[in-house]
């Protein structure tokens, strides 16, 4: 009987190995989503995600709750509670939300896995200490090809001058200006920062750029983002009006042209990371801190033909560009 009852518990072990993810419940493995607003970006960054996991061997197994802060820090907090006290896997889509899904978590005895992605700067936001040999927190980085960005800016005649906005309190951005400042420096053209606390700011932050500015560097920033139709508003309402150029292309409606990376290609590779943590072939440790493997260009010629900007003729025929 003894030896009965010990074989049975193997094959029970045996069959659970077979079967689990990583819940414990024995139901399905909850996956909580949390984005932090409902600009392109972050969209494609869920989407991809999304897609990737009901496109796997485990469809049917999961259960996937989105939230969406909508841009509030409230709720991003409150929403970011919730999801770490009852998932068992999370996702974070955008620095403050995969930040506030670590912050809850901390305070969790045995805490979901976290994943992110739309993170530009993974160690300076305190999601990981090294990229290379995360904890319980790994995910994808967008950062983008701003040097190749403002490559093709300078490509644009009497570049002389450059302003950054971006949004103060988000560590991403600053870390964004600081590589573009760098490379200022590198080619003699002057770079000045005007910063905003918030997206009302957008308007009299744009109003009060000198005319003796040749174009705006709009890092990828989710106040800005969020609120790309006013920086396009305050543009127009410009009597000079502005180059601007954006480190994604989200941002392509406000901007003569747009560079940066596939948010829907970030959101895949977070979902190939949860499939390898739901299925146990990996742990979080095992998952280093990735790049976001692809990039695009879309150029705004009509939006640059309505505010009298010529686009030169090298910056038309790259390669790949999306003209619009």
């Amino acid at each position: 009987m003894k030896a009965k009852m010990m074989l049975m518990s193997t094959l029970a072990l045996a069959l659970g190995a077979l079967t689990s993810c990583i819940s414990s419940g024995g139901g399905k493995t909850k996956i909580g989503v949390l984005q932090f607003g409902s600009f392109e970006a972050l969209e494609k960054a869920k989407q991809g995600f999304v897609d990737t996991l009901n496109k796997s061997d485990l469809a049917g197994s999961f259960e996937i709750d989105v939230k969406n802060a909508m841009a509030s820090s409230a709720d991003n907090t409150s929403m970011a509670g919730t999801l770490a006290s009852t998932s068992d896997l999370l996702y974070g889509i955008a620095t403050p939300s995969a930040s506030a899904l670590k912050n809850a978590a901390e305070s969790i005895a045995s805490p979901a896995p976290i994943l992110f992605s739309a993170v530009t700067n993974a160690v300076g936001a305190n999601l990981v200490k090294d990229e290379k040999k995360p904890t319980n927190c790994t995910g994808v980085l967008d950062i983008g090809p701003i040097d190749q960005e403002l490559d093709i800016l300078s490509k644009f005649p009497d570049m002389d001058k450059v302003v950054s906005l971006f949004t103060s309190t988000e560590v991403n951005s600053v870390y964004q200006v600081e590589i573009a400042e760098a490379w200022m420096r590198e080619h003699d053209i002057s770079f000045d920062r005007k910063a905003i606390t918030s997206a009302s700011e957008i308007g009299s932050a744009l109003a009060a750029i000198d005319s003796s500015v040749d174009a705006i560097f709009l890092p990828t920033d989710d106040t800005i983002a969020n609120a790309i139709a006013q920086v396009k508003a305050a543009n127009e309402a410009r009597t000079d009006k502005l180059l601007i150029v954006g480190s994604d292309t989200g941002l392509a409606d406000a901007c003569t042209f747009a560079m940066g990376v596939d948010y829907y290609q970030c959101g895949v590779q977070a979902g190939n990371m949860a499939v390898d943590l739901l299925k146990k072939s990996k742990t979080v440790g095992q998952i280093p801190v990735e790049r976001c493997d692809a990039s695009s260009i879309v150029i705004n010629k009509t939006l640059a033909e309505s505010l009298g900007q010529t686009i030169p003729a090298e910056v038309l025929a790259i390669e790949g560009a999306k003209i619009i």
